[in-house]
């Protein structure tokens, strides 16, 4: 038999193999972070009404958002919200050309940020949250001047307790006899100021040099707190006026804004964000 009958004999036993099915991917849509309305992203399972409306009034207040990372400013947006928002929405990455509204001053300019805390509330944040506050200081040293007056209190208790015995010889004999007993008790209570500590305490020579240090620590603070506040509001009067076209500017701008914001929020602890945030939503 030849080669090829017997070819031929095998492809006849062997049954034909179906064809593999076609399996079709079904495109996952996702949402336009910069253009999706409150509706639709509310949608999205971890995201709530008041949410949604949060992030549109973010959006609308920075122009565009140039990333999911610059929701975290707004209240209650956990890691759980950000990875939903994450894997559901999308950032474009066409320039925008934005039109630059004509301003007559600077006092219009400036009045676009008027809803942001002031300088002096920034800074009022900033020395409450280190403690460095005039008021806080104030405190240490009228608490140890007052602690002058609190006298020094010592107390003493004393029981005593006296039992005679006493042997009584008779012959070969001794009896053991019992002698008088008696019990007293004495309780006295002293009570001492110091004089020289009215005038001036040792709590209040060691509090004084602790607020040198922290009027000290207050200045480096708020040196640093206003010139954050400063480039932040600088840099947002740039991107008012003069919006950059293409999209590495644009990102630039963006991580700035929140490296300064981040900054200030690590002198406040994260109120200057709130506050922030609550500006945008109205309240």
């Amino acid at each position: 038999m030849s080669a090829l009958v017997l070819a031929l004999m095998l492809a006849a036993d062997t049954p034909a193999t179906a064809p593999a099915p076609v399996v079709q991917e079904v495109e996952r849509s996702v949402l336009p972070l910069n253009s999706a309305d409150a509706q639709a992203l509310a949608s999205l399972s971890t995201i709530d009404q008041s949410t949604a409306e949060a992030i549109v009034g973010l959006r609308e207040s920075r122009g565009r958002l140039g990333s999911v990372e610059e929701l975290r400013v707004l209240p209650g947006m956990n890691d759980a919200r950000l990875d939903e928002l994450r894997a559901n929405t999308s950032v474009d990455l066409t320039p925008s050309v934005m039109a630059v509204r004509g301003y007559s001053s600077a006092d219009e300019v400036l009045s676009a940020f008027d809803p942001e805390p002031s300088v002096q509330q920034v800074q009022d944040m900033a020395m409450a949250y280190t403690h460095t506050n005039r008021e806080q200081v104030e405190n240490w040293l009228r608490a140890s001047k007052n602690s002058a007056w609190l006298p020094q209190l010592t107390a003493r208790y004393t029981f005593q307790d006296t039992f005679g015995q006493d042997f009584a010889y008779a012959g070969t004999t001794a009896d053991l006899e019992e002698g008088d007993s008696e019990q007293r008790w004495q309780a006295q209570v002293q009570v001492r100021w110091d004089l020289d500590e009215l005038v001036m305490s040792s709590a209040q020579i060691r509090v004084i040099s602790e607020s040198q240090d922290v009027v000290k620590l207050r200045d480096t603070v708020l040196t640093q707190v206003t010139g954050l506040y400063f480039d932040r509001r600088r840099l947002q009067v740039d991107m008012l006026l003069d919006p950059p076209k293409d999209v590495r500017a644009q990102v630039d701008q963006q991580l700035r804004l929140m490296e300064l914001t981040a900054e200030l929020d690590g002198y406040t602890g994260g109120q200057f964000s709130a506050e922030v945030a609550r500006a945008v939503q109205g309240g």
